[in-house]
């Protein structure tokens, strides 16, 4: 076997493995961190608050946004045809301002018929 074959090999699978090994750890943070997040989301809403700043970590806000999520498109569209035709695209950016309006309850806006809706809970963290 070619020796300089036999050690790139040897040094490409050492990458691959550590590459591997980091991709893992990244993976278990990730869910540690998201359920961390969402102990905090929920202790700052429990607390009443919409954001807090921490002396030396920042401040830590609440980022609470409902998304647009098309259940039947037949519905939706026709819904579009008739109220809102420049959404006749049904894109999701323009719906969910509409979902939100709903959920604050805007007067006269409501979930147009066949769009549900998804929420993502964050912290929005500005660094110190």
């Amino acid at each position: 076997m070619n020796k300089k074959i036999e050690a790139l090999a040897t040094q490409y699978a050492a990458a691959k493995r550590l590459l591997e090994g980091i991709k893992e750890q990244e993976k278990e943070q990730s869910k540690a961190t998201s359920e961390i997040e969402a102990a905090l989301f929920d202790a700052l809403e429990d607390a009443g608050l919409t954001s807090v700043g921490i002396d030396g970590l920042g401040k830590f806000r609440l980022n609470d946004l409902a998304w647009a999520k098309i259940d039947d498109r037949d519905k939706a569209i026709e819904w579009a045809e008739q109220q809102r035709p420049e959404l006749l695209t049904l894109n999701h950016q323009q719906l969910s301002v509409i979902v939100r309006q709903s959920i604050k309850g805007e007067d006269g806006v409501e979930i147009p018929p066949g769009i549900t809706f998804t929420t993502s809970r964050k912290i929005g963290w500005t660094k110190a």
